[in-house]
């Protein structure tokens, strides 16, 4: 292709001949050329040259910033003289130009990337800003993510104010705005107070933690049953979440025997109380206990005396909580209340149960929160969550977040997938990869191909290139992912697993022992140690050691040796169980074929034949040929048919059981041949 000729003027002439150089790769020749025209003024054919020689590694004068530099010259200035011209197979115009700055920015941004500095990325962004926009923005995003991060370390309003100010298109500005708007609710209220959260709610209409606000007076009232504080609540903050549980709990303080007397002068002193048709019957019925009862994989609902309330007619049924149980009948989802009826009148195809006054509810395939009288208070989400660690995970439009159990948002939603809370900590994924969240909002960048949950001392377990370790909260890696596994167990203490051999490692970074001994994976946690002691396996052998690696039992002394229970340790020697106790001396004999632990007291063993419960000292309070089986922490059941109920004791209480079901609260619902109900608390 023939170029434009230039006229024939010095400048054109040192032009054809810098790029006679430049395509030979005369890079010196070439750079004096262009340097000679731009000496007097900034050339767009010059500086292209020059841009281009900086841009190149394969010379000594590769420089992306001088190549940034003169690209962005040229460009500017062939604005001003608008003509593509060619010289030696080099074509300078304002796309190609565009292109140069586009190739340097390209290769400044892998090095900028690992830098990972605000002023690396903002260095970046000045010297390209003629660079496509999608880079620019990329390097925005994370520049502005490093200053986010920043102010959440801080966790100062005043700072994020800063950044909010500084940031106004930045994609984290509206999180920004929710931090601060938290961060003023802490600062205002840091004494728990009930003059500030007033003064709090009387500043701050707009503010997200408004209803955090009202929630926290309330639990004040609440605690205090602060009688003249609740009336002040009730007819100063009518649009509260809490309106309804105020108005519950001052009618519940200033009415006590109810008579006619006392529910005619709270009318008269609060005429604008919403419930009162309901709220006697609602606290009259709270005063009734009822379990879930099955019969002929029915539910129904039994009283305290064994009486049937409800009787068995539906799938399924939640514990009443709050005064409702969420019921299943037809692939129907509904409330019902303790008299059988459904308050709301309304059906659903999912439902959680009322806590806090709120329960989830899904409908035409959105999920919605309602409050205590049925009404949707929030709603239309893709998906929700249980509750969980006092959070709702959420998704809206394909993204997940989270909202606290007012139905406020605390984590935008933005993740491509979010865990349940845990300890104040949450996973999620972005890409493939695993990163974690906290309540307060920050956020640890997705970089592990698994994490855990955290436990009570936000450890977590992590997992990369298929190798595990532990991180905590702050980010920290405490051991490194070298291990073929990390098993949690009780205490802060993780079972560490490398070529089939494990030893004990504490949350504090430390190995409590080598990894020397024999794993066998299909082995539960509790199996290894119970947080106070370790147990060693080593050639089918097994011993007992404690935290500072003394060991008390040593290998070969038994065949098995368990936790101890009530102070025993259940051991096996030459195929018979015995017990020891907590100075290792034998004070059981082995002569049992087979025994468990000991639990209130009691342990349950087999010997010849026969069953037996015993107590520490070994004697046996009870004995049958039947089988006999721990039911909770009190009761047992003899035999498989027409069972016995025996107590720790020994005592027989029941005979005839045919159907054994728990209820909440260490409750045994018992069910007799002659289908008589009994009920035993444990």
């Amino acid at each position: 292709m023939v170029g434009i000729l230039l006229p024939v003027t010095s400048s054109g002439s040192t032009l054809k001949k810098a790029y006679k150089a430049l395509s030979i790769y005369d890079y010196f020749l070439a750079k004096k050329q262009f340097y000679k025209i731009c000496k007097k003024s900034y050339d767009p054919y010059a500086a292209y040259g020059l841009a281009t020689i900086f841009s190149r590694s394969d010379n000594p004068f590769y420089n992306l910033d001088s190549a940034a530099r003169y690209a962005s010259i040229s460009y500017c200035s062939f604005l001003k003289k608008t003509m593509a011209l060619e010289f030696n197979g080099f074509k300078i115009d304002s796309l190609l130009i565009l292109r140069l700055c586009d190739t340097i920015a390209d290769k400044q941004w892998h090095k900028i990337k690992k830098s990972g500095s605000v002023k690396a990325f903002n260095a970046f962004l000045i010297q390209n800003y003629l660079a496509n926009n999608l880079m620019k923005e990329q390097a925005v995003y994370l520049r502005d993510e490093l200053d986010y991060n920043e102010i959440i370390l801080k966790n100062r309003s005043d700072s994020t104010l800063e950044f909010i100010q500084s940031h106004p298109q930045s994609f984290f500005y509206a999180e920004a705005v929710i931090l601060r708007q938290r961060q003023i609710y802490a600062e205002n209220t840091k004494n728990g107070t009930a003059p500030e959260f007033i003064n709090f709610i009387s500043k701050n209409k707009e503010n997200i933690m408004l209803y955090t606000a009202y929630e926290n007076l309330y639990k004040l009232y609440k605690l205090h049953s602060d009688i003249n504080g609740l009336k002040t609540f009730v007819h100063s903050y009518p649009d509260s979440p809490q309106l309804n549980e105020a108005w519950k709990l001052l009618f519940s303080l200033s009415v006590k025997s109810f008579s006619n007397e006392e529910l005619e002068k709270f009318l008269t002193d609060h005429p604008s109380f919403p419930f009162k048709k309901s709220i006697k019957k609602d606290l009259e019925l709270n005063k009734i206990e009822l379990w879930p009862y099955e019969k002929d994989e029915l539910f129904g609902f039994i009283d305290s005396t064994a009486n049937i309330k409800i009787a068995p007619q539906y799938d399924s049924v939640s514990d009443f909580s709050e005064g409702l149980s969420v019921v299943n009948k037809n692939d129907t989802v509904f409330y019902i209340n303790k008299e059988n009826i459904n308050p709301f009148n309304h059906y659903y195809s999912e439902a959680y149960p009322f806590k806090n006054g709120i329960a989830v509810v899904k409908q035409e395939n959105k999920w919605d929160f309602i409050n205590r009288q049925g009404q949707i208070i929030s709603g239309n989400y893709e998906e929700v969550n249980e509750l969980s660690n006092m959070v709702y995970v959420i998704k809206i439009n394909g993204k997940y977040g989270a909202i606290n159990n007012l139905g406020q948002t605390i984590i935008e939603p933005r993740f491509q997938k979010l865990g349940d809370f845990k300890n104040e900590y949450a996973y999620y994924i972005e890409e493939g990869k695993y990163g974690f969240v906290s309540k307060s909002g920050y956020v640890h960048k997705a970089e592990f191909d698994w994490i855990s949950n955290f436990n009570e001392k936000n450890i977590a377990v992590i997992k990369q290139n298929s190798l595990f370790g532990l991180i905590n909260s702050d980010g920290r890696i405490i051991l490194e992912p070298l291990m073929d596994a990390v098993v949690k167990s009780s205490k802060n203490v993780f079972i560490v697993v490398r070529n089939a051999q494990y030893g004990f490692f504490n949350g504090g970074g430390c190995f409590l022992s080598t990894m020397t001994y024999d794993y066998l994976k299909e082995k539960p946690a509790e199996f290894y140690t119970n947080g106070i002691l370790l147990k060693f396996l080593k050639n089918n052998e097994q011993s007992i050691a404690d935290f500072n690696g003394k060991q008390l039992i040593e290998f070969g002394a038994y065949d098995e040796i368990h936790f101890a229970g009530n102070g025993l340790s259940r051991v096996k020697r030459k195929n018979k169980y015995g017990f020891i106790d907590k100075k290792f001396q034998v004070v059981i004999p082995f002569k049992y074929q087979m025994a468990k632990d000991f639990v209130d007291s009691v342990a349950v063993v087999e010997s010849h034949g026969k069953n037996a419960l015993i107590n520490l000292q070994g004697k046996e309070i009870y004995s049958s040929t039947e089988p006999i089986e721990k039911l909770s922490r009190h009761y047992y059941s003899v035999g498989e048919d027409k069972m016995e109920i025996i107590n720790s004791k020994g005592e027989k209480i029941l005979n005839g059981a045919i159907n054994i079901q728990m209820g909440r609260k260490g409750l045994l619902i018992i069910i007799l041949s002659n289908n008589e109900i009994k009920l035993l608390k444990d």
